[in-house]
């Protein structure tokens, strides 16, 4: 099947590794210019969390609602890539006020568009806490994961200038988010083997 702009989500939600390079090709650049605008004190690991970013978009595209537009989910799920890796690396920045500033502005730049039962829901997902902890009183709100709440956050892909991305960069970038797919699959089967060899070895011994 030929990849394109009217298949490519679809595809991607199939997992198909074709999809991949083509929304790599769409949107690499506009994602490469969020990361260095919410991470320029960190600028090490631009390209860690570019990564990060289009793996977590892989791993999570079940939780896009066609409600929205799929590339204000990208964006929406860039921006909370970047506040993760603010939050993790606050240390390594050179000047830690201005990361504690970045974190502070964002969070409230993200929850803006929320309702305040989303707020709150935002925050908890933020810090960790359990979905099913939800206070008694709180409206039943649909939302399991973070990046199904995402698709509430109002952030356009489309209002950051392109980072310009060398094709051989893309190319590369494709490359080793397939070899870190085969690798991901590859400890798949064997768990899976050794769990039905020990599964087997069990049932030989009762």
């Amino acid at each position: 099947m030929k990849i394109n702009r009217e298949n490519y989500v679809a595809q991607l939600r199939l997992h198909n590794e074709k999809a991949l390079e083509f929304f790599i090709m769409e949107h690499g650049e506009r994602l490469a210019s969020i990361i260095k605008k919410h991470l320029f004190t960190l600028p090490h690991l631009h390209q860690e969390c570019l990564v990060d970013t289009i793996t977590a978009i892989w791993n999570h595209i079940g939780d896009f609602q066609h409600t929205n537009e799929f590339a204000n989910w990208v964006g929406s799920v860039a921006r909370y890539r970047c506040l993760e890796f603010l939050r993790a690396h606050q240390k390594e920045a050179t000047i830690a006020w201005l990361i504690e500033k970045e974190i502070a502005e964002e969070k409230e730049v993200m929850v803006s568009c929320l309702n305040p039962q989303e707020q709150e829901l935002f925050y908890r997902f933020y810090v960790g806490e359990s979905f099913e902890g939800q206070p008694k009183g709180t409206p039943d709100v649909a939302y399991h994961t973070m990046y199904q709440l995402l698709n509430r956050i109002d952030t356009d892909i489309f209002e950051y200038e392109k980072e310009y991305l060398p094709q051989e960069e893309k190319e590369r970038l494709c490359q080793q988010l397939q070899a870190a797919l085969k690798e991901k699959k590859r400890r798949f089967f064997l768990r899976k083997y050794f769990g039905l060899s020990f599964h087997k070895a069990a049932f030989m011994n009762c």
